[in-house]
């Protein structure tokens, strides 16, 4: 090799040694392990032992942010602002931080042109706020995905995955609690609303009650349904943070807030205002749902909510004091009364879903009938109240009410009594118990049911007996209106057999005169009719019902001698048939045109075949 040659491989390897050392000069490696430790092992930062966490950016684009752990481990963003930080958030936060690999540590001299005298990111750590945080500086970008970092107090450098870089560019969006109010609805002591009007509710033991401007129960199931409700409700944006707010309280329409309540929590209180709604274009009214701004009274910001809140906050007095008039154990009533001047209805409690109306025919209570009137009663509820009525009863009808209901209640010596009086002009009526002397209107529809008496309270099923009682059953009918198209004929219990006995006498089908007794059996009243309050006939003219010549009657025998008898006679003007018992004339009934044909057999249908 000449000396040319020689002088040419050293130049260039000169070249290649300059081009390494200035491109891709790496510091010397110190590899004390193969294992590749996280942050959190390398530096003693477990993330539970964090207690407050600063992160700061070179670039103005990004607020530097603190956010901090309090005693009952609940975290706080601290700067810009004061607000609840989302746990979950922060914990995402802190392990894409601390659950880095360290990949290289570098020893260096010089930090510029690994970025770290003027770093992208700081993030401090504190592990004891009375002592210094761990300091994390985040530089350039290195080769293969990484980032050089530097805690502060080492001379020693580091290469991490470059991902931190976004895990750590993060707002105070990013790891804000989005709920509206932050707190346990089951520790709320006191709710006081300001707006649309002033009443106060306290909680004493598991019960709400309204302390002011009257002393009274509250709706404790409506409160509890509020907070709940209240407590999942989450911010759609947030607009306005810190000392911008309280200038642009007109704007947001929260300057005279629609609605404004505070919250306590022993010590602790919480605010909250509802303003003005949030102008949307039409495609946003079309296709997403109304907002409103909402101002956080205890944090100072405001957000929009949707109008949810609105519906759900939007309370007086009226709405959320307790409004149910009586509270009694529907289980416990073995009596009831109900009284409309000398005329009285009394039903007592045979079993427990067996209720006996008294009087001169004692009848079975229908027991759906009861159960409406009993839980109707527990439950009614207010529609309005009088304010200082109780010295102008008369005026409300109370004086001498329209009637009674008086529930006999077990192991109570007295009776639980509602008064029901005059129609209000919004066609409620007004009503007192003997518990109060607080006058209430009520809605009507379970008024107007009581007052049909026996009519509405009796058991729709008309006779009383099982297919094994019958011995003889006789049936008559017209097959139209003219009464010389009627039918007759009679059947006789033989064993277990039936016999037709007029107008043949030969064997009929079991199976076609079973069938017809289950539909006596089986019969139900449509409503009953003609009835007074007290249950005495108010002789409905026979031209009218069409008894005097009934279109249907049907005679059945019982084992124990007694007769049922039914009567169908005409039609009324809805197109349903007056019926009753014969020995119960004035508890007149109406059955439907569909259950007409099914007492009407055919002969034919009864008779046996012939046996060859």
């Amino acid at each position: 090799m000449n000396y040319k040659t020689t002088l040419i491989i050293i130049v260039l390897l000169i070249c290649i040694a300059g081009t390494y050392f200035l491109f891709f000069n790496q510091p010397t490696e110190n590899r004390t392990s193969d294992k590749k430790l996280t942050i959190s092992e390398t530096y003693d930062l477990p993330r539970k032992g964090i207690v407050e966490v600063k992160i700061s950016y070179s670039d103005d684009a990004y607020q530097s942010i603190t956010f901090a752990k309090n005693d009952d481990g609940i975290w706080y963003i601290t700067t810009p602002f004061n607000a609840h930080a989302d746990l979950e958030k922060v914990n995402e936060v802190l392990d894409d931080f601390l659950n880095k690999r360290v990949r290289q540590t570098l020893d260096v001299s010089e930090y510029q042109q690994y970025g770290l005298e003027n770093p992208t990111i700081k993030v401090q750590l504190w592990k004891d706020r009375s002592g210094s945080p761990k300091t994390f500086l985040i530089g350039k970008k290195g080769i293969n995905f990484s980032v050089y970092v530097k805690e502060e107090t080492e001379k020693h450098i580091f290469l991490i995955e470059s991902s931190a870089l976004d895990d750590l560019s993060i707002s105070t969006t990013d790891i804000r609690d989005r709920s509206v109010i932050k707190f346990n609805p089951e520790s709320i002591t006191e709710i006081t609303y300001q707006k649309p009007e002033q009443f106060t509710c306290v909680k004493i033991g598991d019960a709400w009650k309204m302390t002011h401007p009257l002393s009274v129960d509250a709706d404790s199931d409506d409160i509890s349904y509020i907070l709940s409700e209240l407590h999942t409700i989450q911010v759609s944006t947030f607009e306005l943070d810190g000392e911008n707010v309280n200038a642009s309280l007109k704007k947001y329409g929260l300057e005279i807030p629609r609605i404004q309540l505070t919250l306590k929590d022993g010590e602790t209180s919480y605010g909250l205002a509802i303003g003005a709604e949030v102008q949307t274009t039409t495609d946003q009214q079309n296709t997403e749902k109304d907002t409103v701004y909402v101002k956080s009274i205890h944090q100072g910001g405001i957000y929009t909510v949707t109008d949810d809140i609105t519906k759900l906050l939007n309370k007086t007095a009226f709405d959320l004091r307790d409004k149910r008039l009586i509270d009694f154990q529907r289980g416990d009533v073995v009596k009831f009364e109900i009284q409309r001047g000398t005329e009285n209805i009394t039903s007592i409690r045979l079993q427990k879903d067996l209720w006996e109306i008294q009087g001169k025919n004692k009848v079975i209570a229908n027991p759906q009938a009861v159960s409406d009137l009993i839980y109707g009663v527990d439950s009614m509820e207010a529609t309005a109240y009088v304010s200082n009525a109780t010295n102008n009863l008369a005026l409300y009808g109370l004086q001498k009410p329209s009637f009674h209901v008086k529930f006999t209640i077990r192991d109570e010596e007295k009776p639980i009594e509602l008064q029901v009086g005059d129609f209000t002009n919004d066609d409620n009526v007004y009503v007192k118990t003997n518990r109060s002397n607080q006058i209430t209107s009520v809605k009507r529809e379970l008024i107007d049911k009581i007052a049909k008496g026996v009519a509405w309270l009796r058991e729709k099923k008309i006779v009383n007996f099982t297919i094994d009682d019958p011995i003889r059953c006789t049936v008559e009918y017209s097959e139209d209106s003219q009464d010389s198209d009627r039918v007759q004929f009679t059947c006789q219990r033989l064993g277990t057999n039936w016999r037709l006995t007029y107008p043949v006498q030969e064997n009929a089908k079991n199976a076609e005169v079973n069938a017809f007794l289950y539909e006596l059996i089986d019969l139900k009243a449509e409503k009953f009719v003609g009835l007074t309050f007290d249950g005495e006939s108010n002789e409905l003219p026979e031209q009218t019902t069409g008894f005097n010549s009934p279109l249907i009657h049907i005679s059945v025998e019982l084992r124990n001698k007694k007769v049922a008898t039914l009567q169908v006679g005409k039609s009324d003007s809805t197109g349903r048939f007056y019926a009753r018992l014969q020995n119960q004339p004035e508890h007149i009934f109406l059955l439907k045109s569909e259950q007409i044909p099914k007492l009407k057999p055919k002969l034919d249908w009864l008779r046996a075949p012939e046996e060859q």
